[in-house]
């Protein structure tokens, strides 16, 4: 570095670098991880699907009948995940934020009806076991809003937790 001209881009691309550094999010450690997927029942004969990651929460019913003879079927998917939390020790994660929510009804008399909204959600997971068929948990808890219309509230009420042991799959909870 005997020129000046050296000298000044050194000085400005140090400053350019400190400069971004300055501005960038930190790097979450890597030794924290969850993920999780699976069916259970949230009442018998009803199996729901999930899937979950720390960017992505997906549930579903794909095919249910209700005691006056309904065809129902569900699917909710997360919109955002606006916080994720954790417990490496308990092995258990939070996620919340929005979720969307979509319910076919096929009614006896042959009408249909189609009920979707935004809701917000949380998310839990424990890690029991490896594998974790019989033994991992996973509750999805959602806030659905009462219209004067047939809607969600109506069918799950308010809030509305979707919860059991995983007949199949795996949560790991790092």
């Amino acid at each position: 570095m005997n020129t000046r001209k050296e000298r000044v881009f050194v000085g400005l691309a140090v400053g350019i670098l400190l400069f971004s550094l300055a501005f960038v999010a930190p790097v979450q450690a890597a030794s924290s991880n969850a993920s999780g997927g699976g069916t259970y029942f949230i009442e018998p004969g009803i199996r729901t699907e999930l899937q979950f990651s720390q960017s992505h929460v997906q549930c579903k019913v794909g095919h249910a009948v209700m005691p006056d003879g309904t065809v129902f079927q569900m699917y909710m998917f997360s919109a955002s995940v606006d916080s994720v939390t954790i417990d490496s020790v308990a092995k258990t994660v939070i996620i919340t934020g929005s979720m969307i929510s979509i319910v076919e009804l096929r009614f006896t008399d042959g009408t249909r009806a189609r009920l979707t909204e935004t809701v917000p959600y949380t998310a839990f997971a424990q890690d029991n076991a490896n594998p974790g068929a019989g033994a991992d948990f996973f509750s999805l808890t959602v806030d659905y809003t009462d219209t004067p219309e047939l809607d969600q509230f109506d069918l799950f009420g308010s809030p509305a937790t979707f919860a059991g042991t995983l007949e199949t799959g795996n949560v790991t909870v790092r």
